[in-house]
């Protein structure tokens, strides 16, 4: 995998699987942009690789303009974003149980991140003449989750990603969907512990079990390079 001469920005690169996907991409060769809410953490994962870091409101469409406008004062283009901000609320809380507005702000994190992140690139990916986007979804779009809204979010990652690959491969924009598994994540690692206190017993053979990190920033790293230039469509991992 050959990443060099290729400017990736990484939103949700300061810890887990976006942290994992830096560290790959600068091995590789490229120059890697973390973007993140989290700047402490952010900004040492880009540290830690010669990156640059941006802070980013997922959320906001003001926050993910001016960051992607600053990513533009400094750098001429993109050639590839991957997207894998995200966030888990409501596990386990039953359907009736389960609060609008916790609803609301795991879609507007995943799933109106995924969109504003895409929409604010693009205009720097199209200036490299060729592109890729790059999202980040989960098994539990097709497999159910712990919490409604996980799962709603990350369901309409899928679409989303299927939509952008149709409307953009006019601009030679490629767009792929990545879905993890059980990955030994912080966000991963709540969600068991949250089922051990539910149950009352122990999830440690579960944690065991959990896939790393770099495992699916391998995946993502190769896709942002032109050795994915056949890729299509979802795929889904460990």
């Amino acid at each position: 995998m050959n990443l060099q001469n290729k400017i990736v920005a990484i939103v949700g690169g300061a810890t887990g699987i976006g942290k994992a996907t830096a560290e790959v991409c600068a091995a590789a060769g490229a120059t890697v942009i973390v973007a993140d809410f989290n700047e402490v953490e952010g900004r040492a994962a880009a540290a830690a690789v010669g990156g640059s870091f941006f802070a980013i409101n997922v959320a906001d469409e003001a926050s993910v303009a001016a960051a992607f406008a600053a990513m533009a004062s400094r750098f001429d283009r993109l050639d590839a974003l991957i997207q894998t901000a995200g966030i888990l609320r409501g596990a386990f809380v039953p359907l009736e149980e389960f609060d609008l507005a916790m609803f609301e702000s795991v879609l507007d994190v995943n799933l109106v991140g995924s969109f504003l992140c895409a929409k604010h690139a693009v205009p720097l990916l199209k200036k490299a003449g060729k592109g890729v986007i790059v999202l980040v979804s989960s098994a539990a779009a097709i497999g159910g989750s712990s919490s409604y809204a996980y799962g709603a979010s990350k369901g309409g990652v899928n679409a989303l990603g299927i939509t952008l690959a149709n409307k953009l491969a006019a601009d030679n924009i490629r767009v792929n969907v990545v879905m993890p598994g059980n990955i030994d994540t912080a966000m991963k690692r709540s969600v068991i512990q949250a089922e051990r206190e539910r149950l009352g017993v122990g999830g440690e053979q579960q944690r065991l079990e959990l896939g790393a990190p770099i495992g699916v920033g391998r995946i993502l790293a190769w896709l942002a390079s032109d050795d994915a230039d056949y890729v299509r469509g979802m795929i889904q991992t460990r």
